[in-house]
């Protein structure tokens, strides 16, 4: 009972939270291209209309059936029903997997359908291998899935499956003509910034050391940590999206919660007052970093979240002012203008002063006002 209570106060959280964050450039830059996600977002579109929260309700949903299947999923590795409840509600602080449930991107997509092959491997072995085929000409990133299982294969011993692995993974390659490029520039520090980010920074410590403790790999072990892995080499040669790796990573969550309860178990109770203060440390600070991540003026301003916060008060202030067609200084600013209902025109221009926070607006190269977006939204 404890556990629903949990999750009906989160995602009503997470509901709010969703209608009242500004679009953002990652969320303008998904609907700018023709990607798979895209077009499930236009059906919403279409059917409820253009809105904060209608814009991110897919990645909710996602979130919530992810959530289902992790809870079918950590039943697989741990024993005791408070185990499993402690792992699904971890998975669930995550910074990463909340920023994913919020945000239109296609992160929240690949959770969902890693878990999903997991689930249907472990449940319905022959419908996980149709799944396989199928994720070779979803998304390019499956090709961190397909490396792991091709090392699961191996260490397996199971020649079928390491053949069929290399196999879509030939496909997955070939179809999204996936190179390697790039000389070594480092990166690395970037993307173990992100991980950092992604988990929390002693989480992620936490996480580094359970998945080296795990005597006998399993098939999430495998996609875990092959995932990060495959990240980390990469970063030595270019820039990667984190989006494309850390969704095969996060989902590995379960084996801190193995390890931790396994290590606190096998000792007597007077000497489990140090695994005790862990955990509370370790919970308190994904906690704290979850509510710096959320409330945090300067996260916000970061441009994976919302770098125009101020758009839609911007749009309401301009069409009370009867301005509807615009063009501006900033294509991404004028994109998020659109978003809100404004309409493309040269009749007005709009001059985005990022450093002022600032928006003029002209009239033939003549400007009529301007006015601080930091006071608009306080109005």
């Amino acid at each position: 009972m404890r556990i629903v209570v949990y999750f009906v106060f989160y995602y009503l959280f997470l509901f709010y939270y969703a209608s009242n964050l500004n679009i953002g450039d990652l969320e303008v830059d998904y609907l700018s291209h023709n990607y798979p996600i895209t077009y499930i977002q236009d059906i919403f579109f279409y059917l409820f209309g253009k809105s904060n929260f209608i814009l991110r309700l897919p990645s909710l949903i996602l979130s919530m059936v992810s959530i289902c299947l992790y809870y079918q999923i950590s039943k697989k590795y741990l024993k005791q029903q408070q185990d499993i409840y402690f792992s699904v509600v971890i998975f669930s602080l995550m910074p990463g997997f909340i920023i994913a449930s919020l945000l239109f991107n296609k992160s929240i997509y690949i959770i969902f359908l890693v878990l999903l092959f997991i689930y249907s491997f472990f449940y319905y072995r022959f419908y996980s291998y149709i799944l396989l085929f199928l994720y070779t000409i979803t998304d390019y990133s499956f090709i961190s899935l397909y490396i792991g299982l091709i090392f699961y294969s191996i260490y397996k011993k199971d020649s079928k499956f390491l053949v069929y692995s290399i196999f879509l993974f030939g496909i997955n390659a070939n179809y999204f003509n996936y190179e390697i490029k790039g000389h070594p520039v480092g990166h690395l520090i970037d993307v173990l910034g992100v991980y950092f980010a992604i988990f929390s920074p002693f989480v992620f410590l936490y996480f580094i050391y359970s998945l080296l403790k795990i005597k006998k790999p399993t098939l999430l072990w495998f996609i875990s940590s092959w995932g990060l892995l495959f990240s980390i080499i990469l970063s030595f040669r270019q820039k990667i999206k984190i989006d494309d790796y850390a969704p095969f990573v996060i989902i590995a969550v379960v084996f801190m919660i193995n390890i931790f309860f396994s290590d606190y178990r096998i000792r007597l109770k007077v000497f489990r007052k140090p695994y005790k203060l862990l955990f509370l440390f370790l919970l308190s600070s994904l906690i704290l970093f979850d509510c710096l991540i959320l409330v945090s003026k300067k996260f916000l301003d970061l441009k994976i979240v919302n770098q125009f916060k101020y758009s839609k008060e911007i749009v309401i202030h301009l069409k009370q002012k009867n301005i509807d067609k615009v063009f501006c200084n900033n294509q991404m600013f004028c994109k998020k203008l659109y978003f809100y209902g404004l309409k493309k025109g040269k009749i007005f221009y709009i001059k985005w002063e990022k450093k002022d926070k600032k928006v003029s607006i002209s009239h033939n190269h003549k400007k009529l006002y301007s006015f601080y977006v930091s006071k608009l939204n306080k109005n």
